[in-house]
């Protein structure tokens, strides 16, 4: 034992680190003692508030969790040991899709099988157990989130402020109800919204058809859905197509149903695909609802939400009349009922019985699909919400230029998509367990169909089982829609800040220090939802960017570069990996990643790490070793070297190479660059440190060589090292930092709380960084190594006597060089260094040719 400014260092540490037993001791008593707490007292200017996703309550713990959420966690350690109040919550997006498809799983039913209440209640059952997951895993991994700040988003909190946001939103005609075209899974039978739709390839058929032209004649259209035919409204054609100028004017006769529609040009006909003329059906895609608004085309819709062919029994009546409304009739009743792809097949052989299909091409083409369900879609007419984003584009891009982005350059993916956006933003969805929307439909006598808004303060409502203001049950017709989940947590901020706004803050100085945040952290598929919508809210309620920064993390992927999936049995278990390698370990291969790009599941950089977690543990102890006796009083190593403790110049050197790692650290933090703030660390840690200076200083700090004001300045030194090396490490290294910070300085350990604590990250003011010592000091490891070259390219011990060691200049001189020979000697097992002019003879040159050596050894050869 010894006493160092009267913290105690310990040499009594066990000889192998046992991670299972620390990690969980360090995790309970941070727990306990509240280490992560966010104090509400601290002004905002000294605080650093984090925007963290809140995980969609599915039911799949994988890998990509703690890739994730560990890097986040990193920027809150440094932030926080940097001396800021860091807002760090937990949220938990349990409500929607995802949600509802985790309990189906789960217990084997089916929400439309049951009453809406009690599959709500069946899914508030399950999410509580699947949070429990999730918290076990965050905490396992070591995240410092402050647990008494954890929100759900089907809370009755959130959902306050979830239906808050609509009403502020109708209050200010930036929300509307409208029947419109609007995407639908018809898996799900839920309207989606743009943001929820992938491009998925498919192979299909391009079948090409003949039409009739009303007075005589034929022409032939191209279609991969002859299904849609009876929903045909017109024929489209380029106007400088050969037949455009022959067609003008005229209509054609659809096959099967008799049905006249009229040609129309339009310039959005590729003249090149197909037969360069095209059907026109409500609605088989996006520019069909174009075409249909822009010609005031008639509204045929014959898919259900079911995706089924729907009713056409009206086919040949006064509104949809037919030439031949018996041949219309036959051929609708045996498509009724049937589903797309058999209404397909069936609308093909109809149409060869009725020798109208050309030709049948295959083709690979790419639909698009439901995101969650992987459903394709179909385009219905259907009372939905929406939130109007077209007519804010450049409103919306001008924020997202206000956030920093890191990397900077998926800023661009959010204003590419937000240039690209066809729709407002639809936010309602036919489905159960989610935020209601706040609204009900009067049947009173003269305002029949009239929006009543819920009051405020009556906020959350359920519309299916509360009232408005001022009516009765039978007044009103409740609103069954929910809202999507990214309506919910797209207003994440605000829920941690406890209001939509701060007109509406029932604590304006909280909300004040809560929002806008400084950093959200997210993945970078999710820009066009998750960022897009959030920033959509906070610029509509409160016209600001949501935070300052964005730090943006790629994918984990499979080892062959693969995305994991459960489907293709390549998804890492992240528990078994835990506990394999320990929560530090796993740590560290996450802060190898930089943001932005997608990084390969590697065991070679669990190992890497698994390496790095012993080479401390033991370093520590043996450092601890060599200030066995230790009674110095070291202050900071800059106060130190001041008064005259720290004079040795490699200990100079050491502590300067120390000094600027803490700066450049330092600085790669504060830009979110992690994976180089831990290389930078790294490399200190390993070159400087245990490669060279632990070697060089070994005999003086044991009082070999050398006179005790030398082995006092050793000491000194070796006591800053390891000290603020411990620190350096502590954002990646969590729990090993801690528990060698506690080992080896228990009184400072004991005096902060934690080395994680508020303000413990070391200060560049406290560095002795000297340019001068630095260049000594490289001169004399650059001795070091092209010795320890000799010695290697001539395959003997290091250890190996060397019985001549000269050392001349190669260029300019280095003053002061024999006041390293002193360290130099023994550490390369030299009787004595000698320095001349010149060398003539066998010499080998240092690596930064500064010198050229003469090198003897005791050995032949």
């Amino acid at each position: 034992m010894g006493r160092v400014e009267g913290w105690l260092m310990s040499t009594e540490a066990p000889k192998q680190y046992d991670f299972a037993a620390t990690e969980k001791k360090w995790r309970e008593a941070w727990l306990a003692s509240g280490t992560y707490a966010w104090d509400p007292s601290v002004p905002r200017d000294a605080s650093y508030v984090v925007d963290t996703p809140p995980p969609t309550v599915s039911g799949f713990l994988h890998i990509g969790h703690v890739y994730s959420y560990t890097q986040t966690d990193l920027i809150a350690r440094f932030q926080r040991m940097a001396g800021k109040n860091v807002f760090y919550p937990m949220g938990f997006d349990d409500n929607g899709l995802p949600t509802e498809r985790l309990v189906e799983k789960r217990r084997n039913i089916r929400a439309t099988d049951m009453s809406r209440e009690e599959f709500i209640r069946i899914c508030h059952e399950e999410v509580q157990e699947a949070e429990q997951d999730f918290r076990n895993l965050f905490r396992e991994i070591g995240l410092s989130v402050d647990w008494n700040l954890e929100y759900q988003t089907i809370s009755p909190h959130s959902r306050r402020i979830s239906q808050m946001s609509v009403l502020d939103l109708y209050g200010r005609d930036h929300l509307y109800r409208q029947m419109q075209p609007t995407l639908w899974d018809p898996v799900d039978r839920t309207a989606i919204a743009q943001a929820e739709v992938v491009e998925k390839e498919s192979a299909g058929t391009l079948w090409q058809v003949a039409f009739d032209v009303a007075g005589g004649g034929q022409l032939e259209i191209a279609t991969t859905r002859p299904e849609l035919m009876a929903a045909c409204v017109a024929l489209m054609i380029h106007p400088e197509h050969p037949r455009a100028k022959e067609l003008t004017g005229k209509t054609i006769v659809t096959p099967l149903f008799r049905v006249e529609v009229p040609v129309v040009l339009d310039e959005r006909v590729d003249p090149e695909k197909g037969t360069g003329m095209v059907m026109c059906c409500t609605f088989g895609d996006q520019v069909d609802v174009e075409w249909w608004r822009e010609h005031k085309l008639p509204l045929r819709v014959i898919l259900t939400k079911e995706g089924r062919v729907g009713d056409l029994s009206g086919i040949g009546g006064e509104g949809w009349p037919s030439q031949d409304p018996a041949k219309a009739k036959g051929a609708a009743e045996q498509l009724t009922g049937l589903k797309v792809n058999a209404a397909r097949e069936k609308m093909v052989e109809l149409l060869t019985a009725d020798n109208r299909v050309t030709a049948a091409t295959p083709v690979t083409r790419m639909i698009p699909a439901a995101e969650r369900s992987g459903a394709p879609l179909e385009l219905l007419v259907t009372p939905q919400w929406f939130v109007r984003v077209l007519d804010k584009k450049e409103a919306l891009i001008e924020k997202g230029r206000q956030i920093n982005w890191y990397p900077d350059y998926m800023r661009t993916r959010f204003e590419i998509w937000t240039e690209n956006l066809k729709w407002d933003w639809c936010i309602s969805r036919q489905r159960y367990f989610g935020v209601p929307f706040p609204f009900w439909y009067s049947k009173r006598a003269g305002e029949e169909g009239k929006i009543i808004p819920a009051h405020p303060d009556d906020l959350p409502v359920n519309p299916l089982v509360d009232l408005p203001r001022g009516y009765t049950r039978d007044e009103v017709e409740p609103d069954p829609d929910v809202m999507d989940t990214w309506a919910t947590s797209s207003v994440s901020p605000q829920i941690n800040a406890g209001a939509v706004a701060q007109r509406y803050a029932a604590d304006p100085e909280r909300f004040a220090k809560l929002f806008p945040a400084d950093l959200r952290p997210q993945a970078h598929e999710i820009i066009r939802t998750w960022a897009f919508y959030t920033i959509v809210k906070s610029h509509l309620h409160e016209d600001k960017a949501p935070w300052r920064d964005m730090a943006i993390s790629g994918w984990c992927l499979a080892q062959d570069r693969s995305k994991m999936s459960k489907s293709k049995g390549n998804n890492i278990d992240p528990r078994g990996l835990l506990g394999r390698y320990g929560a530090d370990v796993v740590r560290y291969w996450t802060a190898t990643s930089k943001l932005g790009l997608d990084t390969a599941y590697s065991e070679d950089v669990l190992k890497v790490g698994k390496r790095l977690q012993t080479k401390l543990w033991n370093a520590a102890r043996f450092l601890m070793l060599q200030l066995e006796g230790f009674e110095g009083e070291p202050t900071t190593p800059a106060a130190d070297v001041a008064k005259g403790l720290i004079s040795e110049p490699f200990d100079k050197w050491v502590l300067s190479r120390l000094g600027r790692t803490v700066e450049r650290a330092t600085s790669l933090f504060e830009a979110y660059e992690y994976a180089d703030a831990l290389e930078t660390i790294e490399r200190f840690f390993w070159a400087d440190l245990c490669d060279n200076y632990l070697e060089l200083v070994k005999a003086r700090s044991y009082g070999e060589t050398g006179s005790e004001a030398g082995k006092l300045s050793a000491h000194y030194t070796l006591w800053h090292c390891l000290e603020t090396v411990l620190r350096l490490f502590a954002p990646v290294m969590a729990h090993l930092a801690e528990e060698l910070y506690h080992q080896h300085f228990p009184a400072r350990a004991q005096a902060w709380g934690s080395v994680h604590a508020l303000g413990s990250w070391p200060k560049l003011a406290d560095q002795a960084i000297d340019e001068a010592a630095e260049a000594l000091g490289a001169a004399g490891v650059g001795i070091l190594g092209a010795v320890r070259k000799v010695k290697s390219e001539r395959k003997v011990s290091i250890k190996t006597p060397v019985t001549k060691l000269a050392v001349a200049p190669a260029a300019e001189p280095v003053a002061g060089l024999e006041r390293l020979f002193a360290d130099l000697a023994p550490t390369v097992s030299a009787t004595g260094i000698e320095q001349a002019g010149s060398l003539s003879g066998d010499t080998v040159a240092t690596e930064d040719g500064r010198h050229n050596l003469v090198v003897e050894l005791a050995v032949a050869g």
